[in-house]
């Protein structure tokens, strides 16, 4: 089966799960959430997805600079739209959007996919940085926040678990400040290490050596450009804000709800760790489930319909993002989400 087909799968099971389960909680009672809701908070939604693509373009802009790029914005906010579109229908939601990114801007600007892909693993590691610190802080915040129902009785492994997850991710997101500072090479490391396990092949190696330079040049504007590593930080810090706050907005416009810090950061907390085992584009027919799960804990007054409305906003506007982002794709000959896009990158001086 073709990936194409694969993919069209994969987009009608989760149209048939996501109607699934808006029959469970009621057509009716959710095509009314969606009205009541309004135009407004859908919009915002769409800007706030805007914000955060934008934030996303301008780190990269910065941390193009220190190596000579001078690559036009609208460029690399494209290539952040096409590698958006890429995640949301990938079930690899934190990686997988990296190479269509990298390909993108090389098939657009001409510049070597080396240098290029450099950039984007500094700024993954920023964005990694910044993630596991709002992440693990807001699970401290939530665990804190709602002990009394998430350590006792049939939500006690739940609650344990999150303290654990948060102690980890707060560990991990030291040792990766610590490898950037120390200029360690991971990636790296970890092929040599598949090398040594007798997995070497020539196309291994050289993946080696390419990795190697990645990660020079990683070390090199991250120790050497320090504010312009900061500033990159910031704004990637300030993107994952944007995030932290959407349901706050879409709530508080809709009508329906305020919801507090500690809520929010439960959501937060919800949202994301789904993104890193999400089975179907845009997590539809789980994102659903989560959510609704997520707000019956919390007891917010949110009904369960408008939490239908509030996912269905996002689903929406994700379907947006791949129309545009295939489209953009395809304007500078990259079939979208094809299979040799890795290959081709390799290939490329």
């Amino acid at each position: 089966m073709s990936r194409s087909a694969r993919t069209l799968l994969l987009v009608a099971a989760s149209l048939a799960l996501l109607a699934l389960i808006a029959g469970w909680v009621g057509f009716r009672a959710t095509a009314e959430a969606v009205r009541q809701a309004g135009f407004l908070a859908f919009a915002v939604i769409g800007l706030d997805l805007a914000a955060l693509l934008a934030l996303q373009a301008w780190a990269w802009a910065a941390l193009n600079r220190p190596i000579g790029h001078r690559v036009p914005y609208g460029s690399l906010a494209s290539a952040v739209t096409v590698g958006m579109a890429t995640n949301v229908l990938t079930p690899w939601s934190y990686l997988a959007g990296e190479p269509a990114k990298v390909l993108y801007a090389g098939r657009k600007t001409g510049l070597p996919y080396t240098e290029l892909a450099g950039t984007v693993v500094l700024a993954k590691y920023l964005t990694a940085l910044s993630f596991l610190l709002f992440f693990g802080l807001s699970t401290l915040v939530a665990a804190l926040s709602f002990r009394t129902r998430l350590f006792h009785g049939p939500n006690l492994a739940a609650g344990l678990t999150l303290l654990v997850l948060a102690a980890g991710l707060l560990a991990l997101c030291l040792l990766l400040a610590l490898a950037l500072v120390r200029r360690w090479c991971p990636l790296t490391w970890l092929v040599g290490g598949l090398a040594r396990l007798g997995l070497a092949s020539g196309g291994l190696g050289r993946l080696r050596e390419r990795a190697r330079e990645m990660e020079h040049q990683v070390a090199r504007v991250f120790c050497e450009e320090g504010r312009t590593a900061l500033r990159a930080f910031a704004l990637i810090a300030l993107s994952h804000a944007v995030i932290f706050v959407k349901p706050a907005l879409f709530f508080l416009l809709g009508g329906s709800a305020r919801l507090t810090f500690a809520e929010l950061s439960l959501l937060f907390v919800a949202g994301q760790a789904l993104l890193a085992f999400q089975c179907t584009p845009s997590g539809a027919g789980t994102l659903e489930a989560v959510m609704l799960g997520v707000f019956a804990l919390l007891n917010a007054g949110v009904a369960s319909s408008q939490v239908m409305a509030y996912v269905l906003c996002m689903h929406c506007w994700d379907g947006i993002v791949v129309i545009v982002g295939a489209i953009l794709a395809t304007r500078v000959g990259i079939r979208f989400l094809g299979g040799r896009s890795a290959a081709r990158a390799e290939e490329a001086p």
